[in-house]
């Protein structure tokens, strides 16, 4: 890992591969880390860069970690690096921050993947409710690694994936709960999709068939982006990075390769 100052903090982030540049940018409780089944089939096509966002991974936890900060760190490094425009990919909350970067810099922004994630994560219905405050508790009373223990079973049901789900409860112990819980308080808290309109970049929308929100919630969202496209993964859950590490990788390529290159 190399670590550079960005809006006054350290930034820790992992550069790999060959060809143009693509960002990888991960969820609530990750870090770079997260990315590890993307790395062979991508860094053979792109120049990764993947950073721990602020308060994550080897980054140093300082705030705000607000969902436009992580998007201001992200075009930061992005220029730290001298890359005028990059592809970025970006999974649940990482989507929300790929959102606005898209939108507050647009000229970083080429292509656009968004997997597993929403432009608004406001807590508008009881279900969302209920999710984010047994977050929230959990979190609070059983640091991030009860997060991950109580929602491991869900996104890693089978028998199979014992080892997904050790890898993430391994991974969740080592973060902060204070950093967890003030980036969920953000998250809930942010919402584009009325700005959805403005994002220029060509965008892929990944769903996976057993995510927190359906796939026609995604198509009717999408929509509102101007050149947009959806596609479904069948069987996959929140997770599809992980337990369907063939097709997320095959449709973020696929993808790509129709966008001209940065």
């Amino acid at each position: 890992m190399q670590h550079f100052s960005v809006n006054g903090v350290s930034i820790a982030y992992q550069v790999t591969g060959r060809g143009p540049d693509l960002m990888l940018l991960h969820g609530l409780g990750g870090s770079h880390d997260d990315w590890r089944r993307q790395l062979s089939d991508l860094s053979r096509r792109f120049r990764l860069v993947i950073p721990d966002l602020r308060g994550f991974g080897a980054s140093e936890r300082r705030g705000p970690f607000t969902i436009r900060q992580h998007a201001r760190d992200a075009a930061e490094l992005l220029g730290a690096l001298d890359i005028q425009r990059a592809h970025v990919v970006g999974l649940s909350m990482g989507g929300a921050i790929a959102i606005e970067l898209a939108l507050m810099r647009p000229e970083r922004v080429a292509g656009l993947v968004l997997a597993n994630t929403a432009p608004g994560f406001e807590l508008s219905n009881w279900e969302r409710r209920y999710m984010a405050f047994l977050r929230f508790m959990l979190a609070a009373m059983l640091g991030v690694a009860g997060v991950a223990r109580t929602f491991g079973k869900s996104t890693f049901p089978g028998p199979h994936q014992a080892r997904l789900r050790r890898r993430q409860l391994e991974r969740a112990s080592h973060t902060s709960r204070w950093v967890y819980i003030a980036s969920l308080r953000s998250l809930t808290r942010w919402n584009a999709e009325d700005r959805l309109r403005l994002i220029a970049a060509p965008t892929l929308v990944l769903g996976a068939e057993y995510d927190y929100t359906d796939i026609e919630e995604k198509r009717r969202w999408a929509a509102l982006i101007p050149n947009a496209r959806v596609q479904l993964l069948p069987g996959s859950r929140h997770r599809s990075d992980l337990d369907s590490r063939k097709a997320f990788n095959e449709a973020v390529l696929r993808f790509l390769e129709s966008v001209p290159n940065p």
